[in-house]
């Protein structure tokens, strides 16, 4: 089986995990980066049902909220539910521009925290799937299954 007839057979089967156990569709996350582009794509092959989540970080690209943005208004016209998730921190909505004081320093590529907070506590109580890729890391490699649980669900 190729790498995007595997994707996809997995996709199918984590909608239907999600149907199962959440009575909800899949969430697909986007960062409006290549990566999710390629994980919507593969889910409209897939031919699952499915709604997208955008987290806001305070800090992409204005090219990259154009593109979410457009995204969204082509993904809501075909009636896929997209929405904006608004990270928050310590009970009160956070930006990348409030963490830092909060954290005492920027985030640094020894010290990130940025992601845990802003990226990756959208989709809470829901089967969502990401577009991190093994590649990009060996730490991801190594550490990262096909399925993942996140014990703060």
């Amino acid at each position: 089986m190729n790498k995007e007839q595997q994707a996809i057979t997995r996709l199918r089967l984590a909608a239907e995990m999600s149907e199962t156990y959440y009575h909800a569709p899949l969430v697909i996350t986007t960062s409006g980066g290549k990566d999710s582009d390629v994980c919507l794509a593969l889910a409209r092959a897939a031919g699952i049902r499915y709604e997208v989540q955008h987290n806001h970080t305070s800090v992409d690209a204005p090219e990259t909220v154009y593109h979410v943005r457009e995204t969204f208004r082509r993904l809501e016209n075909e009636g896929i539910k997209c929405t904006v998730n608004l990270p928050m921190f310590k009970g009160a909505r956070v930006t990348m521009w409030s963490l830092i004081p909060q954290k005492l320093m920027p985030p640094t590529r020894v010290v990130r925290y940025c992601c845990s907070v802003l990226k990756e506590q959208g989709g809470k109580g829901r089967m969502i799937t990401t577009g991190v890729r093994w590649a990009e890391s060996a730490k991801r490699r190594k550490n990262r299954g096909i399925y993942e649980n996140n014990p703060q669900t």
